[in-house]
Order: structure tokens, then C-alpha cells, then sequence
């Protein structure tokens, strides 16, 4: 997930980068950078109130002490804590809208890496070996794991966007019992 203040030193730069994956994320970025204005606008309206009514709870001793009458300001400290908790609320709702946009945002492909329509923009910085020659035509991984039921892409591309995959089923778990051997494995060395 992407950091907000990241976002929000260099928002063209987050842009430009997530252009290159050619999707179109700007309208997420700026979604996300006035949700977070409005965020702290709320924030910095709450702790205003917070601040005065700690000034007037201040003064609710001395003027008890003068016998003045202090159910005008228990009135208006009440009113003050319902706004208050009701922007406290909406701080929290808005938290959780800039959390589900974050995660809606893929990571930002580093610099170096070609920009292109499909996979035939890579390029092909070293080879080791010689590839293997088969009698048919081998499926890629993520066609055998769809058909064996162990990744769904579809999914993973609607939470992290594409080029991703969830294990499933079989496929979760072939991956923890693989990840519970290395880690025995290494564990009696």
C-alpha cells in the first residue's frame, strides 16, 4: 500500500508512474488528496473545540466559587461535545474511504523498467541456459493454476490490480506446506 504523505509531497510523479501501468489512477489520487484535506480540516475544527472547551472547564470552578450560575455553560460544554464526537465519527468514516483507496491503488513500477503496451516491451537482460524443448505446447503457470483451481486472478485484480493472483484451495495449501518445509528444513540445520 501506498504511503499518503508519499502521495501527497509528489502527487504528478505518483501519477506519472501509475500511468506507466497504463491504467488511468488520477482521479483515485486526487479522490484520495481531498479526502485527506478534508480529514484534516475536521481534525484541526475538533481540537479547536477540544482547546476551548478545556478554557471553559477551566473556569466552571471560579465561577462556582463566585456563586455565579454555570447551567448556560454545562449547556453549551454539552453541545460543543456532541459536534465534537459527531466529527470524531466522520473522521473515522473518511480514515476508512482513504484506507479502501489506498488499497485500490497498485504499488509504483520502479523507474527502470520499459513502459509498454503488453509484455513485449521487456526486454531480456541475461539468459542462463538453455531453455527446455517440449513435445507440445506447455501452459503457462497461471493458466494450469486456474484450471487446477489453485489461483484466481480475477479476483486479486479487483483488490491489488493485475498481475496478481490469490492461491486457493489446493493451491494455499501446497504453498503453506512448502513454506512449512523450508522453514523445518532450516530449522534442523
Amino acid at each position: 500500500m501506498l504511503d499518503i504523505k508519499k502521495i501527497k509531497e509528489n502527487p504528478v510523479y505518483v501519477k506519472e508512474r501509475l500511468a506507466s501501468r497504463n491504467q488511468d489512477f488520477s482521479d483515485e489520487i486526487d479522490g484520495l488528496l481531498a479526502l485527506d484535506e478534508e480529514r484534516r480540516a475536521l481534525i484541526r475544527d475538533t481540537e479547536t473545540k477540544k482547546a476551548s472547551q478545556n478554557l471553559i472547564s477551566r473556569k466552571i470552578p471560579a465561577m462556582k466559587k463566585a456563586g455565579e450560575d454555570v447551567s448556560a455553560i454545562f449547556t453549551e460544554m454539552k453541545e460543543i461535545s456532541d459536534i465534537i464526537k459527531a466529527d470524531t465519527d466522520k473522521i473515522a468514516i473518511i480514515e476508512k474511504e482513504i484506507e479502501n483507496t489506498l488499497l485500490g491503488i497498485p504499488n509504483l513500477p520502479h523507474a527502470s523498467l520499459p513502459v509498454g503496451q503488453d509484455d513485449s516491451a521487456n526486454r531480456e537482460i541475461r539468459r542462463w541456459g538453455e531453455p527446455t524443448k517440449f513435445d507440445f505446447e506447455p501452459k503457462p503457470h497461471w493458466e494450469l493454476g486456474q484450471t487446477l483451481g489453485m489461483l484466481d486472478p480475477d479476483r486479486a485484480a479487483k483488490v491489488t490490480g493485475t498481475r496478481f493472483h490469490f492461491t486457493v484451495g489446493m493451491g494455499a495449501k501446497l504453498e503453506r506446506a512448502l513454506m512449512c518445509f523450508f522453514l523445518d528444513t532450516h530449522a534442523q540445520s
